[in-house]
């Protein structure tokens, strides 16, 4: 029996959620050896060297010259490149359970811009999905053994909110071109900007600092900012928004998975608390 195309889209997003939820242990592991803002800008460079390649044995330079692409193209690179600014620094700030479970948040913030914002009348379960996020994200942003809100946190809560955003114009876009396309034009443009950041505001590592991480760099550049976003963009053009940011209740989960043995992470106690009205509101509001 063939899988059909929404199949086909949950499979995307399985094996993508499933990859995704090392990105935020492999990018901290690569700050032992560069400040994050080189970390950034060479993971995006090796990940566009990876979808270069694809490019140009599957021969889709062509699709370049798809005019009526190019200003979703522009939005999505813009969106992306700054969602990439906010993760890659607040990463620096906080740990990566806490990282994955506010870009879990996107769901929030996808139904406020896609939903609520449009007027609709909210149902008393989309209500109820609204408060029990809204509790969830207070409890993980406000851990009174923090000390105070985490500047880790927020920013990464940034790239949260501007993720519907880049999804929305990366759904588009890829009515259009191919996932590998979009994602080489995404980063191609980014390039100039992260490393004039990173230029401007880091010192500039060294080849000892390089040859110590370079593996890391290569696990985030090729397989989690490359492969595992291939697999992304292809789900997101069989499913719908909503349905994909309900589907990323996965990824905080590997992350908390992986980040005890990898990096020693124990879950704090707010943190363990928040996860559940976070994933529960979660599904309430993409019913």
């Amino acid at each position: 029996m063939p899988i059909s195309e929404q199949r086909r889209g949950e499979y995307f997003l399985l094996a993508e959620e499933l990859l995704w939820g090392w990105f935020p242990i492999v990018t901290l592991l690569t700050y032992r050896y560069l400040d994050p803002l080189w970390s950034m800008a060479i993971t995006i460079l090796l990940s566009t060297i990876f979808f270069s390649g694809i490019m140009a044995r599957r021969r889709l330079w062509p699709e370049l010259t798809r005019r009526e692409g190019w200003p979703d193209l522009a939005w999505a690179s813009l969106f992306i490149m700054l969602l990439f600014i906010f993760l890659f620094i607040g990463l620096s700030h906080t740990t990566a359970g806490n990282a994955a479970l506010i870009l879990f948040l996107q769901v929030f913030f996808s139904f406020c811009y896609f939903n609520l914002f449009k007027g609709e009348r909210m149902k008393p379960a989309h209500l109820a999905g609204v408060g029990l996020m809204s509790a969830g994200a207070i409890l993980v942003l406000f851990p009174d053994e923090a000390g105070g809100f985490s500047r880790g946190d927020f920013l990464v809560l940034l790239a949260a909110m501007i993720a519907p955003a880049a999804n929305r114009y990366q759904q588009r876009s890829r009515a259009r071109v191919s996932a590998v396309t979009l994602l080489f034009v995404r980063n191609l443009t980014s390039l100039p900007v992260l490393f004039l950041i990173a230029w401007l505001f880091a010192p500039l590592p060294g080849r000892t600092e390089i040859a110590a991480g370079w593996w890391l760099l290569l696990l985030n550049g090729l397989l989690l900012m490359g492969l595992s976003k291939i697999y992304w963009i292809e789900g997101l053009h069989r499913l719908s928004i909503t349905k994909v940011s309900a589907m990323t209740a996965l990824s905080p989960l590997f992350t908390m998975i992986f980040a005890y043995p990898v990096l020693g992470e124990v879950p704090g106690l707010w943190q363990i608390i928040g996860v559940a009205p976070i994933l529960i509101g979660g599904a309430l509001i993409t019913r």
